[in-house]
């Protein structure tokens, strides 16, 4: 059995903390320690979600010296995940590191390097690569659509957060395109399995903190795809893959539910609804985590090319980003 400590009493955090719950009947995991500084808050976090039973922590360092863990789940702000990762490697612990792996190119190659050398599992949360739906698209792209030509996704959501450490820029580079868009270009990526060779990126305000980003990206298969994120609205999530005998077009995927619908739409002729089982895609992505970490560290370039396309959105780091966020 892994046992999993999570360090983060937040909105990623729950998620997690639910979909632990879930699958510990099932005997692969379970949820051993919880971490988070404000013990009140943390009180308040366990009694909600029914974590009585398990060890409660003030700091990480309290949590990783106590030992009792296999493996952690980093949902905390994005400046600490590649420090928390490291000293998580560094203790033989797999890890699993909320998106984005870090703020910096050159941070997530320290995190992936602390994971080869201590031989164990890193994966980044971008848990919608476990929806069922797109599990399913991802399978019938060639019979449904041939070759796939265009990626479209839009993701619009009114981040309830407004005051808090992404839309302050502590802690963090980004806001929409960290909280949403980001989980676009990795579903992109997904699709294609293809290099990005050229990234064209509009914000909203240009300068500072994104409240909205248009990303266009050029992919070495000749794919091109488009990311629409913000968090000042709501709007129905799409996504739609484009090739030359049709179409799938997801709606209402993006989120944290495993809902949604599905769509093939040819040519010609009416559109037919796909069916797929609802499943938490956190809990689908925990299940695939614990049956990888007894194979130890695998190579996988996807953990960089997000952060890849980050860095052209923003070459230089945003002077306002910190390490620590205010509480």
């Amino acid at each position: 059995m892994l046992r999993f400590g999570l360090v983060g009493a937040g909105d990623a955090g729950r998620h997690h903390a639910r979909a632990l719950t879930e699958l510990a009947p099932e005997g692969a995991l379970s949820l051993a320690a919880v971490c988070g500084r404000d013990p009140v808050r943390l009180d308040a976090f366990c009694r909600e979600l029914g974590l009585e039973s398990a060890r409660r922590f003030a700091s990480f360092d309290a949590l990783l010296d106590a030992g009792g863990c296999d493996a952690v789940i980093l949902a905390t702000p994005d400046g600490l995940h590649a420090s928390q990762a490291i000293r998580a490697a560094e203790r033989g612990l797999h890890v699993l590191v909320e998106k984005p792996l870090a703020l910096m190119r050159r941070d997530g190659e320290a995190v992936i390097e602390s994971a080869r050398a201590a031989n164990v599992h890193l994966a980044v949360g971008y848990h919608l690569r476990h929806h069922t739906a797109h599990r399913l698209a991802h399978a019938q792209l060639g019979a449904r659509v041939g070759t796939l030509k265009a990626v479209h996704a839009r993701w619009a959501w009114p981040d309830p957060a407004a005051g808090g450490w992404r839309a302050r820029g502590e802690a963090a580079r980004f806001w929409s395109l960290a909280a949403l868009g980001t989980h676009a270009i990795d579903l992109a990526l997904f699709f294609t399995g293809s290099r990005v060779t050229h990234v064209a990126a509009l914000r909203e305000p240009p300068e500072g903190v994104d409240r909205a980003a248009e990303v266009s990206l050029a992919f070495e298969s000749g794919v091109l795809a488009h990311v629409s994120c913000s968090v000042t609205h709501r709007a129905l999530s799409r996504v739609t893959l484009t090739g030359d005998d049709g179409e799938l077009e997801l709606l209402g995927t993006l989120g944290a539910r495993g809902d949604g619908e599905l769509f093939h739409r040819p040519p010609r002729g009416a559109a037919q609804a796909l069916a797929f089982e609802r499943e938490s895609p956190y809990a689908a992505q925990l299940r695939a985590f614990a049956l990888r970490a007894a194979g130890g560290f695998r190579e996988d370039a996807s953990r960089l090319a997000n952060l890849d396309v980050l860095e052209q959105i923003a070459p230089k780091h945003t002077e306002n980003a910190r390490d620590e966020p205010r509480t």
